[in-house]
């Protein structure tokens, strides 16, 4: 039986409850954190504390936790829940009552863990551009909102148009980010993602290939995308995945430079 930690408990699937005036059901005041387990062990927990820190900043959370409390718990669930590879998944709401003002600035915390495969060299995938609802340029879109809804009326509309992801735009009409990863492309020999200001989730893999290569960030168009050498996107469970087509019409057939990068991503976890 699976075993969460709740709010100082840990507890089973099962008996979680979730109360009526519950902010993030209601009013979708929180944010969360996905977390990769490479055998038995947190990968790349830093970048999700630093983003933690800076989600809890934007969203008036006062009661932060040390990256400690954190390590710990984890340890703790991975060894519960037997997992060897996985993820983890850190939800945080705001604690109380009130309506859109809140009488409360301190947090509930809901951790679970699962298992997945390890990282391994992912099929190249189709996506398309989904520019209904556009994302802002602001803070909040940085960081891993419960309020989700423009990622998942991208990923149905990649559903209705039968390609595996769909890329999302800012009210800029510029390309920042798929419904679940980040982007980067390739032309010649640098690497190009959307900066910050631009509004995409400021992913830990995407951090991760920052610390790693140079890449150039700068706001990127349908037009950067069709000239591109070479596409793929990034997030924690997964690495990294090449785009073999947009609209089934612009392909692409260089994945080198995604191959190069999940193989050291492969190499490290394997001696992680």
């Amino acid at each position: 039986m699976s075993i969460a930690y709740h709010n100082s408990n840990f507890i089973t699937y099962d008996s979680l409850k979730i109360k009526h005036h519950n902010r993030a059901f209601n009013y979708g005041d929180g944010f969360f954190e996905t977390i990769r387990i490479i055998n038995n062990k947190i990968f790349n927990f830093q970048s999700n504390y630093s983003r933690y820190l800076y989600a809890c900043n934007i969203l008036k959370v006062t009661d932060i936790k040390p990256i400690i409390f954190f390590s710990k718990i984890l340890d703790l669930l991975i060894h519960k829940n037997s997992i060897e590879n996985g993820y983890a998944k850190i939800h945080i709401s705001r604690s109380g009552d009130g309506k859109y003002k809140p009488n409360s600035f301190t947090s509930n915390i809901l951790i679970t863990v699962g298992s997945c495969e390890r990282f391994k060299i992912n099929n190249p995938i189709s996506i398309c551009i989904f520019s209904q609802q556009l994302k802002s340029k602001s803070s909040l879109s940085n960081i891993k909102s419960i309020n989700s809804l423009i990622p998942v009326l991208g990923s149905i509309y990649a559903m209705e148009k039968n390609v595996d992801n769909a890329l999302l735009m800012n009210t800029n009409n510029n390309i920042i980010e798929a419904t679940n990863a980040n982007l980067f492309i390739v032309k010649g020999n640098t690497i190009f993602t959307p900066p910050k200001e631009d509004g995409p989730v400021l992913g830990t893999m995407r951090n991760w290939i920052l610390s790693h290569v140079e890449v150039q960030e700068g706001s990127l168009t349908e037009q950067d995308l069709i000239h591109a050498d070479e596409i793929f996107i990034t997030n924690s469970t997964f690495g990294i995945v090449s785009v073999k087509s947009i609209e089934k019409t612009i392909l692409f057939d260089s994945f080198v430079t995604a191959h190069k990068l999940q193989s050291k991503l492969i190499s490290l976890s394997l001696g992680f």
